[in-house]
């Protein structure tokens, strides 16, 4: 389930969704467009039948039932197996996790369609003891599925589709947040297992051979059949949920927040809420438009039953607009530019929640629709009883009644297998892969090499069969060299993708990888840049350069690996010494440079401190050059960089704030001290010159405006800046500025500039003011609590009448001082604050750091009566719900 709640930027996003619905849509009616928007529909349950009467698909598609409760309930991930079986995750419990030992009971079922007549007929579980099961991955012998809180293998040695055990791989995984959890297992080319890593959650695992990874929210990841290992392939999205694989081996996923689309690159860096861009971000395929921040699963449409203009395309299930969007792509060069094209699916039945989308080997689109009033996560309580936990459906999507003859790939023999790979269904070809290596291994290694010596065999099954081939350790040199030469580029995208999986002899193509380099198709040219990362030399620095500078811009996947491939060479210190040793272009010394506020090394920065010398790079990524001068430079050429960076000509205000904060960053880093006759007077003048620019009060700010409004404001605390106190005033009363934490932070400023009565007042008249909001109010009673003067203390105990949050903030500011923590309890006493504000958790942290024996007597005897905050809270929500 992907996460609905809304960030300043998602809500933003809503708001033009719903601009775009309200223009576009047919099913869903204007005056209806509302119940598309609420957390809890008001609407009743529909039957299937009546369900499946409100969808709108377009003009010769029909969708009809494959499943429905009470077979199956709740489904979340849809997986094929290798007979054309559908396996479908259930989960009742969602979302809750059960606690360790006490039995779960969603499910793992088999669904299979026996007669062919479209509908699901026969319901076999593998499993009811799980927990919020996800990722599927049928085997031959059971399957691979993860259950809270990690891997396991359910095997099924008899072929009776009930598991035999549940045998753990690999885990634990997080489970803080049960919405973004380890799931959409997918067989890549290469027979490893992919799968999403889903938001908030922070795991650390590894495989048999001990070789851990750690996963912090959003990311994908690797592992083989067997558990041996485990590999990260990408860093970064907000919520991934769902991957496809296209038939030149590029995947794909869809994002709930940052991107419906991306053609992910391995190793790449991607977007998450507040993660700082360092050299740069990972390209997406298409920018959020009219979908919703709730998309789920994701199937590339790899068949020819629908017709040709939706061959090729994406389909995505949008799980709060209650659609499946439909996306066509084109190249530019080696780069995929999606585009939003009438919705495949639309529904007027609030309920329709498709949170997996799935293309089968019949060639139609299956939709794993989890029925329910309610899909968001943390707007609407966990337990709330209007939450479905009995209804789910799985729809199936046709052109004209048109399907594929669905095959049992278990029983074919090798010529069979090798057959099918050449079939139009991508995923029918991927499963006769599976089988040749899995089941068949290498007694079908000669009718394989036959495949490469037969000039009628197509790309796509050249292709395949160099896959499992190499999978078995049958692939000699001089066939990958043929496929590298092979007229169709499918073959040589393929052949350069095996190489790089191909530790052993992967530097005897150190020729052949610099020839493709100047191949005719570009996604050749990428596959080669990304090899290069694996060649730590000079040289393949040059390689890289050398496409850098003749991709056209709107090669935007093919301009990111080369950068991608750049750094990671400059990574090793010994290519990094070669490259500051060679005589580069200026353009060529721009494009290393870019990089290099990434690369973390002395070497590295001094590059970046001559190349800043005469040149600049973009305005955003000055800061970073400069923390990381700051940070690595050798410390005997310091003092000349710092003076330098300060007299910089040419660099406006804004520029010069951004040296200026990251050279104060790096030395921070680096946790030397002593260039304060720089620093200070340097520090005071940049923000005065923030500040005039960014006055308070400006409407429509950028989140980069508030963040240099920030930051001017600590420099003008830190270094005392009398000069600009009529601008941090401004901020504290002009009735435009409408952000807290710059009228906090400017109180904060004006106390540490002039901490007289005067501003001690202004901060008392603040706190005690109704008409100021109450988020205001705790921070600047936060703020305070940095400060240990007498005379706060004194005001911040005579501060009385405030609403109990902002109490809680006054007591937590107190409390930091053996003094404070004395005056709490005696106002507890009193009955001036609540003796349930010491059980805060904010106060009773700050109440318990350093307190003596003592206060600790005080402290207990004063809390012995009151009830726990969560037993209290608990006992409200039962309450409520009743």
């Amino acid at each position: 389930m992907n996460r609905l709640k809304l960030s300043a930027r998602s809500s933003s996003v809503l708001l033009i969704s719903l601009i775009s619905i309200l223009a576009a849509c047919t099913k869903q009616k204007e005056s209806d467009q509302d119940l598309f928007m609420q957390n809890i529909r008001p609407t009743e349950a529909r039957t299937p039948e009546a369900e499946r009467a409100g969808f709108t698909v377009p003009e010769g598609f029909e969708i009809t039932l494959f499943a429905s409760e009470p077979d199956i309930q709740k489904p979340m991930n849809l997986s094929f197996d290798a007979k054309g079986r559908m396996w479908v995750t259930q989960s009742f419990e969602y979302p809750f996790p059960s606690a360790p030992g006490v039995k779960s009971s969603d499910k793992l079922t088999i669904v299979e369609d026996t007669d062919h007549d479209g509908k699901a007929d026969k319901f076999t579980v593998v499993s009811d003891t799980l927990n919020i099961p996800i990722g599927v991955l049928p085997l031959n012998d059971g399957a691979i599925a993860f259950s809270v809180p990690n891997v396991y293998r359910f095997p099924d040695a008899n072929g009776d589709g009930k598991a035999d055990a549940q045998n753990f791989m690999f885990g634990p995984f997080g489970y803080q947040d049960t919405h973004g959890m380890v799931s959409n297992f997918m067989r890549g080319y290469d027979g490893w297992v992919y799968a999403c890593h889903g938001f908030t959650n922070q795991s650390a695992f590894a495989g048999a051979d001990g070789d851990s990874i750690k996963l912090v929210s959003g990311n994908t990841f690797r592992f083989k059949l067997d558990g041996s290992r485990v590999e990260q392939m990408t860093f970064g999205q907000v919520n991934p949920f769902g991957l496809a694989f296209d038939e030149n081996g590029y995947m794909y996923s869809t994002d709930s927040h940052t991107s419906p689309l991306y053609q992910l690159i391995r190793g790449g860096d991607y977007p998450h809420f507040g993660k700082m861009e360092i050299m740069a971000f990972g390209p997406d395929m298409k920018s959020l438009e009219q979908e919703a921040t709730a998309l789920c699963g994701i199937a590339y449409y790899g068949d020819t039953q629908y017709p040709k203009e939706f061959q090729g395309n994406f389909f995505i299930g949008d799980a709060l607009y209650s659609k499946v969007h439909r996306y066509t792509w084109s190249n530019n060069g080696s780069s995929p530019a999606g585009k939003s094209e009438t919705d495949f699916v639309i529904s007027d039945d609030p309920w329709f929640r498709p949170v997996n989308v799935k293309l089968g080997p019949d060639g139609a689109i299956y939709v794993a629709d989890f029925y329910n009033p309610i899909i968001g996560h943390y707007e609407v309580p966990l337990g709330h009883p209007k939450r479905d936990k009995q209804r789910g459906r799985i729809w199936r999507i046709t052109y004209k009644g048109k399907q594929n003859t669905v095959n049992d790939l278990t029983v074919m023999n090798a010529k069979q297998l090798i057959d099918a790979m050449d079939a139009d269904n991508i995923v029918t070809r991927m499963a006769a892969a599976d089988q040749l290596a899995d089941r068949v291994g290498t007694g079908a290694v000669a009718e394989l090499l036959a495949v490469l010596k037969n000039a009628k065999a197509t790309g796509r099954q050249y292709a395949q069969a160099l896959w499992v081939l190499n999978r078995l350790n049958a692939l000699e040199a001089g066939a990958i060299n043929q496929a590298l030469s092979h007229p169709e580029s499918i073959v040589r995208i393929h052949a350069l993708r095996i190489i790089r999986e191909r530790s052993a002899d992967k530097h005897t193509f150190g020729n052949q990888i610099i020839a493709a380099l100047g191949d005719k198709d570009s996604r050749v040219v990428r596959s080669a840049v990304e090899l290069l990362m694996d060649f730590p030399e000079a040289g393949s620095v040059e390689s890289a350069l050398k496409v850098l500078e003749s991709t056209p811009e709107n090669d935007t996947h093919l301009i990111y690996t080369c950068k991608l491939a750049i750094r990671n060479l400059l990574r090793n210190d010994v290519v990094m010494q070669a490259v500051a040793a060679k005589s580069w272009s200026d353009k060529q010394s721009g494009f290393i440079a870019g990089t290099l506020v990434d690369v973390h090394s002395p070497e590295a920065a001094k590059f970046l401190n001559t190349y800043l010398q005469k040149s600049a790079l973009p305005d955003n990524k000055m800061s970073l050059a400069y923390q990381q001068i700051a940070r690595y430079l050798p410390a005997s050429q310091l003092d000349a960089a710092l003076l330098s960076a300060r007299n910089k000509k040419g660099a406006n205000s804004e520029v010069t704030a951004q040296i200026y904060r990251g050279i104060s960053d790096g030395l921070a880093q680096r946790g030397i001290k002593g260039f304060e006759k720089l620093l200070n007077p340097w520090g005071t003048e940049v923000a005065g010159q923030i500040l005039k620019k960014y006055p308070a009060g400006l409407e429509n700010k950028t989140e980069e405006i508030s963040s240099s409004q920030s930051f001017a404001i600590r420099l003008a605390g830190d270094f005392q800046a009398t000069s600009v106190k009529p601008q941090l005033m401004a901020f504290i009363e002009n009735k435009k500025e409408t952000d807290a934490n710059l009228k906090a932070g400017a109180l904060g400023a004006l106390l540490k500039i002039s901490p007289d009565q005067a501003t001690i007042n202004l901060a008392s008249k603040m706190l005690t003011d109704e008409s100021l909001s109450r988020d205001l109010r705790k921070r600047v009673a936060t703020m305070l609590g940095e400060f240990s003067s007498p005379e706060i203390t004194t005001m911040l105990a005579e501060t009385v009448k405030t609403p109990p949050e902002v109490e809680a903030s006054i007591v937590a500011a107190l409390a930091g001082t053996a003094s404070g923590k004395d005056i709490v309890f005696e106002k507890v006493r009193k009955g001036t604050f609540m003796s349930r504000t010491l059980i805060d958790p904010r106060v009773e942290e700050r109440i318990l750091m350093n307190i003596n024996p003592k206060q600790q007597a005080e402290y207990e005897a004063l809390i012995a009566n009151v009830d726990p905050v969560n037993g209290e809270r608990q006992a409200l929500i039962d309450e409520r719900l009743k």
